[in-house]
């Protein structure tokens, strides 16, 4: 590819071209601007690992996701048609993308991030190949390259059982402290990415920064005790070995700490129920909730300001000195919860697990028939009637985590369906952050057309940066393009055979899609759950999908709930989990992939509130559980606070209610039914 000059007849400035019409790439305008180009003019305000001046009139742009944001009013917009741009300072961004043949290394570079500072006015304007830029005269500008990554760093190990005891005693470097305020989300960076291979390599940071507890997990060597144990030894900053030996020992140096534990099965239970211990006097110690937990405090005779001059080792000392019986019955119920069937060449999920401080669970399920599944579903009170699912299908047991996950064999219910490649493509999108949210909304099944409408309306109100696309009837290639563009949401309602989705000229399989670049999507169709799959499989992070046939109206009354849900900032399995109490066979519905991936992340923690009417009023509960525990939420009744995962129960009149529904905007479940705050309280005035 060579670049060569030429006239622009509306600007007369130079251009910078290809010969054969493409963009340029970030080596072809280095090499081919080593005559021309200087050291940078402007700084770009943006991380690059190289930038430098060069005049021009026209620059074509590597890429098709640009984003321009205004340098002196801060604005930023993502480029969708062409566009006019004033006097003032301006940045644009592309991305050139690794290639798909690169996707088999999960862990590579993305790509390269291109920036350009230049003065207005201006135009920018898409093509196929990229984006043109042109400037109304031949004018300095600043190019600034970067990789696309976060610089996660990689700890690789040999593929043994001892060689993930190493790797996994590497992964508390993540920790910012190991003090009581390791509690707090914010004080845990996302652990460093795990990878096998013929020998071990550490990066130097990552020694550095791991901390030195002296607290030891000696384990059998057995990858089902290192994939158990992984949760307990990251939070503690424990170095993890293995050994021929039956059970698991918690020791702590300078301290009386030496504890057995079971052997497997009971191992599990065991380390859940001691991180469970540790965290949860951590963020007492923290002081979270001290009015609620001054009697637990008394009891124990917790001195916090004692307790956070303890080293690592002595505290958890002294956490384990207290009677069981005195903490059991304050502990919040945990949050999120993983049944993993363990294998060397899965070790590389458990980063993903530990970043949202996952219990582990060996796999352990009761498979259900028909009729179980019928029983499950009426039980959940739900107000509308339908067909019962003709798949048997496996519900997780064994722990007592609010939301759960299979990342294991077998179709699960009641938990979302994971895969490796799920974590891995939650990996690749870290960066999206900030971007315009891009959602396409499908319709593929003209008689539908009323969810066309509501979810549309949905997406479009929201108060949130968000370009929709709604798009009716569209073709196999058009619907795998759809599929395969960056889209951060597509909204598919139509139907499915057991082929793929259906389209006006027959059926496209997920399966035939070489590289979706779709972050997240709900395929509102009958017996979407294997295409959800393979979404996953070819690039997806995470989406809901049904197990067999669903009524049209159902789908509907639960495709706008989830819109809503998801718009206002709750997790994919959440938002599912709610909107599908809209319809009596809500167990038709499931998440495949990370369900614990949000579309839009919340500022604030989105909470749930189950009402029931009483003779004095009305008893209510809330919670928040959200993926970062060790955080507090502000009730939506009165001042009070609570621990992330704690259900907190009052009661209140009528009229406060009434008031109090007006005044937010949340989900709430009353006598079974799901309802919006705004909507219940228009409904319950009427009472008062």
């Amino acid at each position: 590819m060579v670049i060569r000059g030429t006239a622009d007849a509306r600007n007369g400035g130079d251009s910078l071209a290809t010969d054969d019409g493409g963009s340029l790439c970030p080596e072809a305008i280095r090499e081919q601007l080593d005559s021309v180009r200087e050291s940078a003019t402007w700084p770009i305000p943006r991380p690059t690992d190289e930038s430098f001046s060069a005049e021009t009139g026209r620059l074509h742009l590597p890429g098709t996701d640009v984003t321009v944001t205004g340098l002196e009013c801060n604005a930023q917009y993502h480029l969708s048609r062409a566009a006019e741009l004033p006097e003032g300072a301006f940045l644009v961004t592309g991305t050139v993308e690794r290639a798909t043949g690169e996707r088999d290394d999960p862990f590579a570079t993305d790509g390269v991030r291109v920036h350009v500072r230049f003065d207005g006015p201006a135009s920018l304007r898409p093509t196929r190949e990229g984006t043109v830029l042109s400037l109304w005269e031949s004018t300095p500008i600043t190019l600034g390259f970067s990789e696309a990554t976060t610089g996660l760093e990689r700890v690789q190990v040999p593929e043994t059982v001892a060689g993930l005891a190493e790797g996994f005693s590497c992964l508390s470097a993540a920790h910012h402290a190991m003090a009581p305020s390791r509690s707090h989300p914010a004080q845990r960076d996302h652990p460093p990415l795990l990878t096998t291979g013929e020998t071990a390599s550490i990066p130097d940071e990552i020694a550095r920064q791991r901390p030195e507890t002296g607290i030891e997990l000696r384990l059998p060597e057995t990858v089902e005790s290192v994939f158990v144990a992984a949760p307990l030894a990251f939070y503690l900053g424990a170095s993890v070995t293995v050994g021929d030996r039956d059970r698991p020992v918690l020791t702590a140096a300078g301290t009386d700490v030496d504890r057995e534990f079971s052997p497997l099965p009971g191992f599990q239970t065991e380390a859940a129920a001691m991180l469970r211990r540790v965290f949860y006097l951590d963020c007492l110690v923290r002081r979270v909730d001290p009015e609620r937990n001054a009697d637990l405090v008394e009891a124990c005779s917790l001195d916090p300001e004692a307790v956070r001059a303890l080293s690592p080792a002595g505290r958890l000392e002294r956490y384990l000195s207290f009677p069981s019986a005195a903490i059991q019955d304050g502990l919040p119920e945990w949050h999120l919860s993983t049944h993993v069937d363990p294998s060397l060449g899965r070790a590389r999920c458990l980063p993903f697990l530990l970043d949202k401080l996952s219990l582990v669970y060996l796999p352990d399920g009761a498979e259900l028939d028909r009729r179980d599944l019928l029983d499950r579903t009426l039980t959940d009170a739900y107000p509308t009637r339908g067909t019962p699912a003709t798949a048997a299908r496996v519900e997780p047991s064994g722990d007592s985590a609010r939301v759960r996950a299979w990342l294991a064999p077998g179709t699960p219910v009641d938990a979302f369906k994971p895969t490796t490649a799920a974590y891995e493509n939650r990996y690749r999108y870290r960066d999206r952050g900030g971007d315009r949210l891009r959602v396409s909304v499908v319709l593929n099944d003209s008689t539908m057309s009323d969810e066309r409408g509501a979810v549309t309306d949905i997406y479009r109100a929201a108060d949130l940066p968000m370009d929709v696309t709604v798009t009716e009837r569209l073709t196999r290639a058009e619907l795998a393009d759809v599929f395969e563009s960056r889209n951060d949401f597509v909204h598919f309602i139509g139907h499915c055979e057991s082929d793929g989705l259906r389209c006006p000229d027959g059926t496209l399989s997920a399966e035939t899609l070489s590289d979706v670049r779709t972050r997240t999507f709900f395929l509102n169709a009958c017996g979407s759950y294997d295409e959800g799959l393979a979404l996953v499989e070819s690039g997806a992070v995470a989406g809901a999908v049904t197990f067999t046939d669903v009524l049209d109206r159902h789908a509907a009354m639960v495709g706008t709930a989830f819109a809503r849900l998801l718009s206002n900032g709750f997790s994919i399995h959440r938002a599912l989990s709610l909107a599908r109490r809209r319809i009596v066979m809500g167990k038709d519905y499931a998440v495949v992939g990370d369900g614990t991936h949000a579309l839009v992340p919340s500022p604030t923690n989105p909470a749930v509130v189950w009402l029931t009417e009483t003779d004095a009023g009305y008893d209510v509960v809330c919670e928040v559980v959200t993926p970062r525990a060790g955080e507090r939420y502000r009730l939506p009744f009165g001042s009070v606070t609570a621990l992330n995962g704690r259900r907190t129960a009052l009661s209140v009149d009528a009229a406060t209610l009434v008031e109090t529904l007006e005044s937010v905007s949340v989900p709430v479940v009353y006598d079974g039914d799901f309802h919006w705050s705004g909507d219940l309280a228009t409904r319950l005035a009427e009472s008062v």
